[in-house]
């Protein structure tokens, strides 16, 4: 699905830690407007929905999903049908991700009650598209963030090439990411421990707590290895760390100086981050870079998207823009 898999590296110098250098992986600009980890989860996905016939696709995300925006965008371009199940009432104005996923999907709003109880959600909707679509469709659902097994491929891939030689190489070297799901984080110490590599990926908790994020990476590492025949590998064994925020908050929360520290960021260096996710990442690989000696190894920060949701923030917080 991804014809250039290459992405920029850039090395910048951190605000406070001295003089100490940090690496960001701008996967953010591997499509101009669906950034980086979703499009890394479709990469095998899509093809495989495709090689399989399923003309119809059902999953589900917050208002300013860039999960169902991207999903509804790689459906329509092989003639997928998206439908996409929204958490929440249908708003006045749709902007960001919201209004993406309007664009190329089917959108139905469903209630924060409703929503609770996914499997439920899905089956009913399910059988509302077989219904209405015809026996001839095929249909499938995708969970939110698209944590699945072949979700996790493109992040070994994304891996695999990180560690050429014209990228990070295969020197010691601690990877950061921001994690709803944590998806992308598993995909990525996966990839690490297969290669062998002497690096270490942080994932920073965003929607749920450590404990929720240690379920995901057991119950997610035991469908890799039962999909793709990798025995072998042992959740418990993988290269992955948990962290919290520099400052903690709920999900969703945008603190003061949050969005001041973005446009700082933008203007001075040229990288977008948005509030909800990539800022935590950016904060976290700062203070590690400014803390992890030389023989520990350097710091890199996945910089994976975000930026449409930008948007949905400005809504809510007009005045800090």
């Amino acid at each position: 699905m991804l014809d250039h898999p290459d992405t920029k590296i850039r090395t910048v110098t951190c605000s406070g830690g001295g003089n100490q250098e940090l690496r960001i992986i701008q996967d953010d600009l591997l499509h101009p407007i669906l950034g980086g980890n979703k499009l890394r989860k479709l990469d095998a996905l899509m093809p495989a929905l495709s090689a399989s016939g399923f003309t119809d696709l059902v999953t589900c995300g917050g208002l300013q999903s860039a999960h169902t925006a991207a999903v509804a965008s790689a459906c329509a371009e092989r003639g997928i049908t998206a439908h996409l199940l929204v958490r929440g009432e249908r708003p006045a104005l749709p902007t960001g991700y919201h209004l993406l996923t309007r664009m190329f999907g089917q959108v139905t709003y469903i209630s924060r009650a409703e929503y609770a109880d996914r499997q439920s959600m899905f089956d009913k909707h399910v059988e509302r598209v077989v219904g209405a679509a015809g026996p001839a469709s095929k249909v499938r659902t995708l969970q939110e963030g698209a944590a699945e097994p072949l979700a996790l491929l493109g992040l070994i891939r994304l891996v695999r090439h990180l560690s050429g030689p014209a990228a990070l190489g295969r020197t010691s070297r601690h990877l950061v990411t921001d994690c709803g799901t944590g998806a992308t984080a598993i995909g990525l110490a996966l990839g690490v421990a297969l290669m062998g590599l002497p690096w270490k990926v942080h994932g920073v908790m965003l929607a749920g707590s450590e404990e929720y994020y240690n379920r995901q990476q057991q119950e997610l590492t035991a469908a890799f290895t039962a999909a793709f025949a990798a025995g072998h590998l042992s959740a418990d064994a993988l290269p992955l760390h948990w962290r919290q925020r520099v400052r903690p908050r709920k999900f969703g929360a945008v603190l003061p100086g949050d969005v001041a520290t973005c446009r700082q960021v933008a203007q001075e260096m040229g990288i977008l981050l948005d509030p909800i996710y990539s800022l935590a990442a950016w904060e976290v690989a700062e203070e590690m870079a400014g803390k992890t000696g030389a023989e520990e190894g350097s710091v890199a920060m996945l910089h994976s998207g975000g930026m449409m949701g930008l948007f949905g923030v400005a809504q809510r917080f007009p005045d800090q823009f």
